[in-house]
């Protein structure tokens, strides 16, 4: 009963420690770049672009005709709302481009009336963050990194005929872009709000259309996210030259979203996205993505860090559960529902707008899956170890190792019939030999027998069943299939009974003794198994072919090797032997008809010439 509890509290303390330790690995964060890395391959797929959004490049063309973008003037911006056509014109035309502080009066002047004909034209700021020390309300200090030291605005009189918003990206701890800020307040002294470039041109598009804007839903800080919709170079692209000198068709323009900004490689404005992992995306086009998340409201928030580690809690906490009291295969049925959950639940909330971080519940499941795996696996190896190391007491290594790489045995009670071999083997007259000899002497005598017949046994593969007293019980072919095991059986006898004459020369030396054995060999079908309880049992053979094996040990002589017909009919091509006669057993009516083997008929165990 003690045992039980502990296994229930140890199982509890798992369970706890797993899901405690999901949930404070959410609150930390520790993988944060990682995590980012699998919700993009979760959630960023390539969507159909908005063909309302068109993008005109300055791009390598541009610079060819027109000089390299630093000498280009405030001019070169005028040509290219001039050559829209009014009657065909966009409803928003945006500029990525910072036009801050005069340059040249003409170029200047000429931008500004050329946006003034245009009711909804859209120009870049930008905002300088600094550092700070502040107090807070409670007299504490803190460090403020995002204080807003000044803005970047285009000069006045662009400003005074257009709409501005600020291009700053805002990049997550991998350094990729997916969120942005709505708006900031620059002047605490006036409440007027600075918002994003991308709000501002979509806001203008719904103006034109008569439309208010809405709102995308956002963190207390005013971030939110945007689903990008095409990798680079999807959207329509028109080189910047050939605008302006009238090579497009103006009513491609007519009616839709005009960005204006870098496109080429050395202009450095590109930024890393999800959609386009290992490159990198001008930034004109990442704001075409932005603003396309904005007009097809695929805009997103974090849920809540706490309702994340919750989640994550409950759902390794339920997962150890699981793998703690079932088996494999629920285990692997229910890791796989849970991960399929996850991966159908993170991407219908992210189609409702909700980014969960979902990377750490997923991997947890799979890491305690391969965690029960690998106990299990190790387990096995345990137990299997353990078997084996039993098998290796009473069987020939050969055997064993056959078990080991097949691994298809179980320790567990009960038996089936099989065809096998079974020899007895006993010392003649051994318990009057011994008289006058020391416990001592007579256990190393015993030893060195036991030895010698056990050598023997395994050299022919066979399976060493049990001793009993200075009494030897082999099989043959069991508990795996050994080829021509009728003939090891009984080229174990013969063995045997030569080996006697080995040691016969030391034990005489040293004891003043020597001693013959008797061996019984005997085939036929017997049940194999373990055979005893629970905590207690042992492999054997049991059944009429055993009792006929040691009957036949019984009546056998010093030196000689008796096998009955049956076993004589399978081994006469390969032995010699004599008929004995009938023989009459103890305990068996009717006698049996025995045989006295004499050696090989130059042949050995396996029927090779020798």
């Amino acid at each position: 009963m003690n045992s039980g509890k502990g296994e229930v509290r140890n199982r509890f303390l798992l369970i706890t420690v797993a899901a405690f330790l999901a949930g404070c690995l959410t609150l930390w964060a520790p993988l944060e770049k990682v995590e980012y890395w699998f919700c993009d391959l979760l959630y960023v797929r390539e969507k159909p672009v908005d063909n309302r959004i068109k993008i005109i490049g300055i791009d390598e063309k541009s610079q060819e005709e027109m000089g390299p973008f630093s000498s280009w003037t405030r001019q070169q911006a005028a040509d290219l709302l001039n050559a829209f056509d009014k009657e065909h014109s966009p409803a928003v035309v945006a500029f990525d481009i910072n036009f801050v502080g005069q340059r040249d009066q003409v170029g200047d002047a000429a931008l500004a009336e050329a946006a003034a004909g245009f009711p909804h034209v859209v120009m870049a700021s930008y905002i300088n963050y600094g550092t700070r020390v502040e107090q807070l309300g409670n007299g504490e200090y803190q460090i403020n990194t995002m204080y807003v030291e000044d803005l970047e605005l285009p000069y006045e009189a662009l400003r005074n005929v257009t709409a501005h918003g600020f291009t700053n990206a805002v990049q997550d701890v991998d350094n990729y872009v997916r969120r942005s800020l709505l708006g900031e307040v620059v002047d605490d002294s006036r409440p007027e709000m600075e918002y994003n470039f991308a709000w501002r041109i979509y806001s203008e598009y719904r103006e034109s259309m008569g439309e208010q804007p809405r709102l995308p839903g956002m963190q207390e800080n005013g971030i939110y996210g945007f689903d990008y919709t095409a990798e680079p170079g999807m959207y329509e692209v028109y080189s910047y030259v050939d605008v302006v000198e009238g090579r497009c068709d103006p009513k491609v323009f007519q009616g839709g979203i005009v960005l204006v900004g870098a496109y080429a490689q050395g202009m450095m404005d590109q930024y890393m996205v999800p959609i386009a992992r290992g490159a990198v995306m001008n930034g004109v086009e990442v704001q075409a993505n932005h603003v396309d998340a904005l007009l097809n409201q695929r805009t997103f928030v974090n849920i809540d860090i706490w309702i994340q580690a919750l989640a994550a809690f409950l759902i390794a906490g339920f997962y150890a559960w699981l793998v703690s009291y079932n088996s494999f295969l629920v285990n692997t049925v229910g890791g796989v529902v849970l991960e399929t959950g996850i991966i159908i639940a993170a991407k219908s909330l992210y189609g409702a707008g909700f980014y969960w971080k979902c990377f750490l519940p997923f991997v947890f499941i799979l890491l305690t899956f391969l965690m029960r795996v690998a106990t299990g696996y190790l387990t096995e190896r345990f137990r299997k170890r353990k078997i084996l190391s039993v098998f290796r007491t009473y069987m020939a290594p050969q055997v064993v190792d056959e078990l080991g790489r097949s691994g298809n045995y179980k320790i567990e009670l009960g038996g089936r019939e099989r065809e096998i071999a079974v020899l007895f083997v006993d010392i003649r007259g051994f318990t009057s030999m011994s008289e006058g000899l020391s416990p001592e002497k007579i256990v190393e005598i015993l030893n060195r027998y036991l030895g010698m017949v056990t050598e023997a046994i395994f050299h022919n593969e066979g399976t060493l069943d049990k001793f009993i007293g200075d009494a030897v019980m082999a099989v043959y072919n069991a508990p795996l299939d050994v080829e021509d095991y009728a003939c090891k059986a009984v080229q174990t006898g013969l063995d045997i009974v030569k080996a006697v004459d080995s040691i016969n020369a030391s034990l005489k030396k040293e004891f003043g003794i020597e001693i013959a054995c008797g061996v019984g060999v005997h085939c036929g079908k017997a049940v194999v198994g373990n055979i005893g309880c629970s905590y207690r049992m042992d492999y054997t053979a049991i059944g009429d072919t055993v009792n006929v094996a040691e009957r036949l040990e019984s009546i056998a002589k010093g030196g000689q090797v008796l096998i009955s017909k049956d076993l004589y009919e399978q081994v006469k091509d390969q032995y010699s032997a004599v008929y004995a006669g009938s023989q009459s057993l103890k305990g068996r009516q009717g006698g049996i008809e025995v045989f006295v083997v004499e050696g090989t008929n130059g042949t050995d165990a396996s029927g090779k010439n020798t």
